[in-house]
Parts: C-alpha cells; sequence; structure tokens
C-alpha cells in the first residue's frame, strides 16, 4: 500500500527563506541564544541609564527659581540666543531697590540694564525684599525706593558659586535669567538674587517703599 502524505495547507507552507531561518533557530545552541538574551538585557540598561542622565540634565537646565568677553544688550546679541524658544510663561513677584529719581525713570520708560555686576549686565531683582531695601548702597535708606515687579522668568540658570563658568555670559548660553539661591556663599546677606537679561520681561506692579514727598507722585504714574 503507497500512503501518499498530504501536502500542507498554503496558509502553512513555509517559503525556502522561512524555512532557512526556522532550521537556523533551531540549530542554535543553547548557550547562543542565552549569551544573545544577555546582549539584549545589557543594551536595554544602558539605553534607560542615558534616559535617567539625560532628563536629570534637562531638569537641572530648565529649574526655575526655588518654591523660588561681555556682551552688549540686548539687540546686539547673537540671533541663536534671541531667537530660542520660549520655556514656559512662569512668573514670580521680586522686588527691586533704586533711588527717587531712577524710580520716576524705570516707571515712565521702563527698566534700563545695568552694564556689569556679579552675573553680568542685566536688570537685579530679588524675590527677598530685604535684598531690595538694601540698595542703592550709596544713598541713606530713608532715600530708597522698592519697586514691586512680576517676572517672567523664562529658562533659568542657577548659578550657586563664585567662579560658575557661566557666572557672567549664561545669557549667550539661551537662558532668560540668572538665579543666586540664599545661603550659597555669593552674597554677603545670604539672600537670593536674580538677574533679567531682557527688560520687557519685567512688570511693574506698585511702589512700596519711598520717601513721603515722593510716593504720591511715583503712584500716580504707575501702569493701569
Amino acid at each position: 500500500m503507497v500512503i501518499l502524505s498530504r501536502p500542507l495547507p498554503r496558509s502553512t507552507r513555509r517559503s525556502p527563506l522561512e524555512s532557512l531561518a526556522f532550521r537556523s533557530f533551531k540549530e542554535t545552541a543553547p548557550w547562543q541564544k542565552k549569551q544573545a538574551r544577555t546582549k539584549m538585557k545589557l543594551l536595554v540598561a544602558v539605553i534607560v541609564t542615558l534616559f535617567v542622565v539625560f532628563s536629570a540634565a534637562l531638569t537641572e537646565d530648565l529649574k526655575d527659581g526655588p518654591s523660588n568677553v561681555l556682551c552688549p544688550h540686548p539687540e546686539s546679541v547673537p540671533l541663536l540666543s534671541r531667537s530660542r524658544r520660549s520655556y514656559g510663561r512662569k512668573e514670580y513677584v521680586m522686588y527691586h531697590g533704586t533711588s527717587v529719581n531712577a524710580a520716576f525713570s524705570i516707571i515712565r520708560n521702563g527698566f534700563k540694564p545695568s552694564k556689569d555686576g556679579m552675573l553680568g549686565p542685566g536688570v537685579y531683582v530679588s524675590r527677598d525684599i530685604r535684598k531690595a531695601q538694601g540698595y542703592p548702597a550709596n544713598i541713606p535708606p530713608h532715600e530708597r525706593v522698592i519697586l514691586k515687579v512680576k517676572v517672567r522668568v523664562g529658562k533659568v540658570k542657577k548659578i550657586d558659586r563664585q567662579g560658575h563658568p557661566l557666572q557672567r555670559t549664561w545669557h549667550l548660553y539661551g537662558y532668560d535669567t540668572a538665579w543666586v539661591p540664599p545661603n550659597c556663599g555669593m552674597v554677603p546677606s545670604g539672600l537670593q538674587e536674580n538677574c533679567i537679561w531682557d527688560p520687557k520681561r519685567i512688570k511693574i506692579l506698585d511702589v512700596v517703599q519711598a520717601p513721603a514727598y515722593a510716593m504720591p507722585q511715583l503712584k500716580s504714574i504707575l501702569p493701569r
């Protein structure tokens, strides 16, 4: 008796290439399979490690204030720095200490960045009103004016030590604000400080301290 084998259904037939791959897989030694699995685990571990490191670095760069060669300012900054994308619209209330005459000019015409300072050029403000109360240092305390402002900080760089590589050039690397945290040794008083590169990020809210003779006039010209 001749027994004829039934042909496989078309759906289960293997192409020559599939047959070769299947045969090769079956003939693979167990140690080779184990080695392949080990390599795959190592690759996954490397990818996860790189992701964690990158995420930590990105978080540090984008961190805002805590729960808070000099470059001309700002139109002459290279186009790359000016055209950077915004990193959020987080806003903080801060304070700026100034003189009576300067306060009138600031309210009428806006802030003008200082040409130099501990953090380079920019507008210096602080979330701690005690820091603003000490400025300007060259006039008596009763002649000082403190402006209350709202600042859209943008991308913030923490500068927490003297000699930081970006201490005076942070704005050239795409940062909008430099932040000195409290009690880091940068400021003798131990109070925090911020330097804002673009004065357009600052909105004047109120005058919270001024000599009695100047307060009514300063209040009268505040933006409505």
